[in-house]
């Protein structure tokens, strides 16, 4: 499996699926940026990971390509090396970025299976950070649409992003994200004197994250409701959201974790009493399944969250939708769940019912049963 964008564990999805594969009884190597002080080579929970260094383009332009081009070279001759290695196998690539179609090629010329992982629409993502069109947005559909073309099969985590590539693609399997079971262990609890809200994930631009802190300001200021926000997470609008609650006054209300181990989210998760999305309305997010959202609703955390297409879809009625971009929307259903017993502890159940439905277990079945087509008889992914 070749990682650009994330660290390994930290990606949540990756981790699920190289894991699940191994347990499954495929041997799984990861390539992935290496992180500070972290160990070039290791082995979790039975997956080998493999790190290389890598600058990073903290969301510029310019210094995105560079950590592309990097990445690039790196990750040529790691994968090049495996290909000489073994004669079967298979060649795993995630997105984004989409620039491995190459390597997807050659494997398949050496005799090895290929998948693409098309986790995200890098077009639209750059679009949405930038805030307007470049003239690069061509060659970046034109590369995903290369990388689809080279792999037997492409995975995507839902039906827009299946739309997206289903031309060029020769197979697509739908792998949506879930939630390990064990998140279901933890329960949230109803609100007894101060209120929590939670957000998890990255603090980027297209997520929006000073929109939390401007509706905790509203609701302690103009609602009069004790409350605080944790975010767990990090991300390079951090310091954008900092300087946002300072000028709020809700610095003393507010509680950036950074990142933490994925296996203490659950517990994070279940000491918050509403969970919260505040992505903007844009094409991009409108076509991408929000981690976050099935996670919160594992715990059983009601949650309000901006009205996009896939959360609808994935969540149904489990999640108070958020249509009109404006904070005072945000504020009213907020109220009656913080202030409410009735009204928490029904959204709380719906919560719980639709978490249990979107736990992974379901997802990693697809999954393995795609790799037992794909596999060679010697049993070894990488």
């Amino acid at each position: 499996m070749v990682l650009e964008n994330s660290r390994y564990p930290l990606d949540p999805r990756v981790r699920k699926e190289a894991e699940s594969l191994t347990e499954s009884g495929l041997t799984v190597e990861v390539l992935a940026p290496r992180e500070p002080d972290r160990a070039t080579r290791e082995v979790i929970h039975g997956v080998k990971v493999t790190r290389f260094p890598l600058p990073e383009g903290h969301g510029e332009l310019l210094g995105t390509a560079i950590e592309y081009v990097a990445a690039c070279f790196t990750v040529t001759a790691t994968v090049l090396r495996r290909l000489m290695r073994a004669r079967h196998g298979t060649l795993h690539v995630h997105n984004p970025p989409d620039l491995f179609f190459p390597l997807l090629w050659l494997a398949r010329w050496r005799g090895w299976s290929t998948v693409y992982d098309h986790h995200d629409d890098a077009a639209g993502m750059l679009r949405a950070k930038l805030g307007r069109a470049t003239p690069i947005e061509p060659l970046l559909a034109w590369m995903r649409n290369q990388t689809a073309r080279a792999a037997d099969v492409t995975i995507t985590t839902n039906d827009t992003q299946r739309k997206l590539v289903q031309k060029a693609a020769r197979r697509v399997v739908v792998v949506r994200n879930g939630p390990p079971a064990w998140f279901s262990e933890h329960r949230a609890s109803p609100p007894s004197g101060r209120g929590r809200l939670v957000f998890l994930g990255e603090i980027g631009v297209q997520d929006r994250v000073e929109r939390a802190v401007e509706i905790l300001a509203q609701l302690v200021s103009d609602r009069q409701v004790d409350v605080e926000l944790l975010i767990v997470g990090d991300g390079p609008q951090r310091r954008t959201v900092e300087e946002r609650a300072q000028q709020l006054d809700v610095s003393e209300r507010v509680t950036i974790t950074g990142w933490v181990p994925y296996e203490e989210i659950p517990a994070l998760l279940a000491s918050a009493h509403v969970g919260l999305d505040t992505a903007p309305l844009t094409d991009v997010n409108h076509g991408s399944t929000m981690v976050k959202i099935p996670e919160y609703l594992a715990v059983g955390l009601p949650v309000v969250a901006s009205a996009l297409r896939e959360t609808i879809v994935t969540c149904s009625d489990a999640v108070a939708t958020i249509a009109e971009d404006s904070i005072e929307a945000f504020t009213a259903p907020l109220v009656e769940l913080l202030t409410s017993a009735d009204a928490w502890s029904a959204a709380a159940d719906r919560a719980q019912a639709r978490g249990t439905q979107l736990q992974w277990p379901a997802q990693a079945e697809h999954l393995i049963n795609l790799y037992r087509e794909l596999t060679p008889s010697d049993g070894v992914a990488q």
